[in-house]
């Protein structure tokens, strides 16, 4: 989004922590470097400032903790001293991003757009990162104090949307844009040799590409991958980092399990390909507290790869997959997962997936890409700076 608000003549500073998702890990060239990096480097016309925090992303609550409120520390300290600045963005997960967002928009009496990729505090507390009466409360006040704050907020679901509406924040400040796409990267015509390795030897290539959570419910991945078991020539690759990816690994050992495939986490060029040579794609959400508002993302990168979708999921995942006619959804039961299993025993018997592949392809490049989005955007932003000139002038 800041790449595509720089080419419209805007100026865009990041202020975000050292590299370290999703190993929990900084990455080897970042080290020692967080002083000289907090004034800013430049990636692709981008002022980029890092803070030192502390890097994690465990499952432990005291440990993720730890890192949300090491980078609201050290970010608050760098965000004062920011000038120039006509609106601040934060973007939560984590909630505690907001706080040097607010910081800075005060600093600059500028207005604060804050955007919402999760629900939280909900997320955090179904998660366990939040157990406490007391850290449960506070995280509640800060997003009540956050919201009363920002001129706008723009989710990325309408189920987000829905749900703060319902807590008595004003509608006409609420704003939904979907996650967006780039359609020249994300190509049908993209290709990986490893997937096409794969192929040529006969194999049928499904693909789970990103985010491995506990959102997604991947024990229906599991019950999937014991179905496809007796069937030799499918091969089911997992590429992406998360969470609940050492869990399903260890699970794959314990069954054994021969058709899945673990990858490494995949840059963002080398995602276009893995998705354009698989055979189908796929996605997991199950039902619960999360489920009437997540929209899994990659759902529009195997749209724009032109890749028939094969999803066990609820909620906002399913409607899109089901409103772009872009493959089929079933519930995520494991009665559900069988259904799916005999379908993909159909592969790769042609016409049909192909049209969810070209459907899929139509309705991202219509309405997701991320040019699309970007104009609204930047509307958005427009009008906040507008309104709170506004206020100024009262």
């Amino acid at each position: 989004m800041a790449h595509r608000l720089v080419q419209r003549g805007h100026d865009a500073v990041v202020l975000t922590g050292l590299p370290n998702y999703p190993s929990g890990v900084i990455a080897p060239e970042y080290r020692g470097k967080a002083w000289r990096l907090s004034f800013g480097e430049l990636l692709d016309g981008i002022k980029v400032a890092r803070v030192i925090l502390y890097p994690s992303h465990s499952k432990d609550g005291n440990r993720r903790l730890a890192n949300y409120f090491s980078f609201a520390a050290s970010g608050s300290l760098r965000s004062v001293a920011l000038r120039g600045v006509d609106v601040v963005v934060a973007t939560s997960p984590p909630l505690t991003a907001g706080l040097p967002a607010w910081l800075a928009a005060t600093t600059n009496r500028a207005p604060l757009v804050m955007e919402l990729r999760d629900l939280w505090p909900e997320a955090a507390i179904q998660l366990g990162y939040l157990r406490g009466p007391v850290a449960r409360r506070a995280a509640y006040a800060l997003e009540r104090f956050l919201y009363r704050q920002a001129t706008s907020i723009v989710s990325v679901s309408n189920g987000i949307r829905q749900d703060i509406v319902d807590r008595g924040v004003p509608a006409d400040k609420c704003a939904v844009l979907f996650n967006g796409i780039d359609p020249q990267l994300f190509s049908p015509q993209a290709r990986n040799n490893h997937v096409e390795a794969l192929k040529a030897e006969g194999r049928v290539v499904g693909l789970y590409m990103g985010s491995l959570s506990a959102y997604h419910g991947l024990e229906l991945a599991l019950d999937l991958l014991s179905q496809l078991q007796p069937y030799d020539r499918f091969r089911v690759l997992f590429a992406g980092g998360g969470s609940a990816r050492p869990a399903l690994e260890e699970a794959v050992r314990h069954r054994g399990l021969s058709n899945a495939i673990f990858l490494p986490s995949p840059s963002r060029v080398e995602m276009p390909g893995l998705a354009a040579s698989a055979d189908f794609c796929l996605a997991f959400v199950k039902q619960s507290q999360f489920s009437r508002w997540l929209l899994s993302s990659k759902v529009f990168m195997y749209m724009a790869c032109g890749r028939p979708i094969f999803a066990a999921a609820a909620g906002e995942t399913r409607s899109v997959i089901e409103e772009a006619r872009a493959g089929i959804v079933v519930e995520p039961t494991p009665d559900g997962v069988a259904c799916l299993a005999q379908t993909l025993l159909q592969m790769p018997d042609g016409s049909r997936f192909a049209q969810f592949g070209a459907n899929g392809r139509r309705y991202v490049e219509e309405s997701h890409s991320w040019d699309t989005v970007a104009t609204s955007y930047e509307q958005i932003l427009l009008r906040a700076i507008a309104q709170q000139w506004q206020r100024r002038d009262v």
